[in-house]
């Protein structure tokens, strides 16, 4: 990690980060979540949200949902002036601890195919690329990489 990226902390993300959390969504996907799916996210007693701080402000956040043993990672995101400079593996080291300490047992991830970026950055933390599921994302319509880490 960089020297930017030892500054970051995490925690729990609360009601308050729904603002800046809607503005990062917009930014980062095609499928926006609005506030109300994002509120309706922090309070599912299945899901567990993150998110990334720098100097007290949000850059990023993450949310997953444990079932069985299994998180199933729902977002990522970053915001992004903080991309390509270490944040996001940074933010993915936080998720996969949150989850083992949730006690998950494997975490799994879906990527679109041209984000060779968060794929790399996935790889890095150890999950493995185990197929595509064609057409899966729309706006572009997509392909997209699963990936599976085990603990």
């Amino acid at each position: 990690m960089g020297a930017k990226t030892q500054q970051v902390s995490f925690r729990q993300m609360v009601e308050s980060d729904l603002d800046i959390v809607a503005q990062l969504e917009a930014e980062s996907f095609s499928d926006t979540w609005s506030i109300s799916m994002l509120e309706e996210e922090l309070h599912n007693k299945l899901s567990t949200y993150i998110v990334m701080e720098l100097a007290g402000k949000v850059i990023g956040y993450a949310g997953f949902m444990l079932v069985v043993g299994e998180a199933d990672i729902t977002r990522v995101a970053v915001f992004k002036e903080y991309r390509g400079q270490g944040f996001g593996n940074a933010l993915t080291a936080a998720f996969v601890q949150k989850a083992w300490e949730l006690e998950a047992e494997a975490i799994t991830l879906d990527v679109r195919e041209s984000n060779i970026a968060a794929q790399k950055a996935y790889e890095k933390s150890g999950f493995k690329s185990v197929g595509v599921r064609p057409n899966f994302y729309d706006k572009p319509r997509e392909g997209a990489v699963i990936m599976w880490l085990y603990k």
